[in-house]
């Protein structure tokens, strides 16, 4: 449908941004968190609430983000996002108490939660039909070879060459700003002759927040994010601290934590080409909440072999519940293009409070018992199923998707 190329380059500038602030500079944190802990001196309370303070900034900055996407444009919203993603990154390794890297999180918070609204909006603008799902999966497994690249390296390999976690923190801060810079030169907006002139029209704040807002469906996928991220998030947080607290090596933690990246990488693809083929995006997602809140329930009843198969099993089969989720938002009647950037604003605010509020609630439980937070959050992630009633997979119309 699109003539220019220029599309695939702009979307590799979104999976680099995608990638390197939501991904490497964000899960370069939990590999480290036993050292940080150490030197901070955290409990298991307090390293879940520094790592749910990025989604809580998320949960101001979500409708703002979309509203000023579709308001001002992609590129200017995503060169300063990256530009401040790096600098507050770097921000984090001043910290010398608990109060300090919460705030200094928070802020990175802010950052990671437009980025997260943003870019998938890129998906909207510049592609449709068979290759929406593609671009949204695309985006995600850029997400997952960077985060997979900073917890395999991050406490293994940085943090003893570059002598402490403060320095990783220093130098992974770089690559964000350079993306940013890189987005201010060589990035723009779609052209007349690329995508229909309705795309090109933008809408008033307030015009664009009152036709969201009045959506059941947006809600509705917006509390699914909801508890999907919260247990995601908490797991994603927990597993390596989790893993070396019962006797596994750093790199064996480490290692642990990157194949949950690594396999989402692997399997994120297939399944979204297989839902869009059998136009089951909805049924897909399903799925991958059923395997996560499975998986989840089940680590702590395992170990040695058991668990890497258990990880690698999980990994691939839940892989897509992100980007089949941003992939929904664009099939809501009434959403479409023109709002993609609030509604997915909406969606990932309520999915930001999940993600900010479930590690905290379940690292407490873990006094009880180490393997207790899985199983609140398998039980969170699961609670979900119910909500898809709001849902209907449907086909916009042409104008509403342009």
């Amino acid at each position: 449908m699109f003539k220019s190329n220029y599309k695939w380059y702009i979307l590799v500038l979104a999976m680099l941004a995608y990638g390197m602030v939501t991904g490497a500079d964000r899960m370069c944190i939990p590999v480290l968190f036993k050292e940080i802990s150490l030197d901070l001196n955290l409990n298991m309370v307090s390293i879940g609430t520094i790592w749910g303070m990025d989604p809580l900034a998320g949960i101001f900055v979500g409708i703002l983000g979309g509203l000023l996407a579709d308001r001002f444009g992609i590129k200017r919203t995503l060169t300063g996002a990256c530009l401040l993603g790096g600098i507050f990154c770097a921000i984090r390794g001043l910290s010398t108490s608990f109060l300090s890297m919460a705030g200094s999180m928070f802020l990175f918070g802010l950052v990671t939660g437009t980025i997260f609204t943003v870019a998938p909006k890129i998906t909207a603008v510049w592609f449709s039909g068979k290759y929406l799902g593609l671009a949204n999966a695309l985006l995600m497994v850029s997400m997952s070879i960077f985060s997979m690249a900073a917890t395999m390296s991050s406490a293994t390999v940085l943090s003893p060459w570059l002598g402490g976690w403060r320095n990783v923190l220093f130098v992974m801060g770089v690559p964000a700003v350079l993306i940013g810079l890189l987005w201010w030169t060589t990035g723009r907006e779609p052209g007349k002759n690329e995508i229909p002139e309705t795309m090109l029209t933008t809408v008033p704040l307030r015009q664009a927040f009152s036709r969201v807002i009045r959506n059941k469906e947006v809600w509705g996928l917006g509390l699914v994010l909801f508890t999907f991220m919260g247990s995601m998030t908490g797991m994603g947080g927990y597993l390596a601290i989790y893993l070396r607290n019962i006797g596994w090596s750093t790199l064996g933690s480490s290692t642990a934590l990157t194949m949950t990246s690594a396999t989402g990488i692997v399997g994120m693809i297939p399944m979204v080409l297989l839902a869009t083929r059998l136009k089951a995006t909805r049924g897909m997602f399903i799925f991958s909440l059923i395997i996560t809140g499975v998986t989840l329930a089940i680590i702590p009843f395992v170990d040695g072999l058991w668990m890497w198969a258990l990880l690698i099993v999980g990994g691939l089969l839940r892989s897509a519940g992100p980007a089949l989720g941003n992939t929904l938002i664009f099939k809501i009647r009434g959403i479409g293009g023109t709002y993609a950037g609030t509604a997915l604003g909406l969606a990932s605010t309520l999915g930001m409070l999940g993600a900010f509020a479930a590690p905290p609630l379940g690292n407490s439980l873990a006094s009880i018992s180490p393997g207790m937070p899985f199983i609140f959050w398998a039980i969170l992630s699961v609670a979900a199923l119910p909500l898809f009633q709001l849902l209907r997979e449907k086909s916009p119309s042409r104008s509403e998707l342009w």
